[in-house]
């Protein structure tokens, strides 16, 4: 929940980010280096305690987060007292954000729940082997969708689509990917962790 908001909040925090050993800059959000711990710990919880417990983190989050941006909207009705102040400043960014918690929600359920129930086939078809391949590969699907449908909700008819949202996913794309693929050992060590610790170790049949 801590990286579903923290993402939330400076999503609307556009920043150019230069493509190392290139001369192209693209647009990047603040969320883009915190939404990919989320499918950290969504991978870990399918792997160890099932589907249905990834997929009722995801379904709490939901509520949380509607209340959470609910209520900054209503903030934005309080009358500005008539000091120095930056309530003006404040309004104009918490008014953003209804946007793209429609963004943030839709990429949440889709991503997560594709990520969580593909991992958790791979698990069944592969016989709980070859944790690395199930890790990336599902994160590879699921990124794929939240991204897709959360970066075009988020900023279409804001952004060039071809020249800016485009290559917006792809960077968060593979960037996100690349994360999973350099936490999969440290994710494998926490799995066969909890495994042991807790004594079980489900299979979605």
């Amino acid at each position: 929940m801590a990286c579903i908001l923290t993402s939330l909040i400076v999503s609307a925090r556009l920043f150019p980010f230069h493509i190392p050993f290139s001369d192209f800059n693209i647009y990047l959000t603040g969320g883009t280096w915190t939404i990919p711990i989320t499918f950290f710990i969504l991978d870990i919880t399918t792997e160890v305690y099932g589907y249905s417990k990834g997929k009722q983190l995801i379904y709490l989050s939901v509520p949380i987060v509607i209340i959470f941006i609910g209520y900054l909207k209503i903030t934005t009705f309080f009358p500005i007292p008539e000091i120095t102040n930056i309530g003006s400043s404040y309004n104009t960014i918490f008014n953003a954000l209804p946007r793209h918690l429609l963004a943030l929600l839709a990429a949440i359920v889709a991503g997560n729940l594709v990520n969580n129930y593909l991992l958790s086939k791979l698990k069944q078809y592969f016989k709980g082997k070859y944790l690395a391949i199930r890790f990336i590969s599902s994160t590879a699907v699921g990124e794929a969708a939240l991204q897709i449908i959360g970066t075009t909700i988020a900023w279409f008819g804001n952004l060039h689509f071809t020249t800016e949202i485009l290559p917006f996913v792809a960077f968060s794309y593979f960037y996100k990917v690349a994360f999973e693929a350099v936490m999969t050992p440290v994710n494998i060590y926490i799995c066969d962790w909890l495994k042991k610790a807790e004594g079980i170790d489900i299979y979605d049949n």
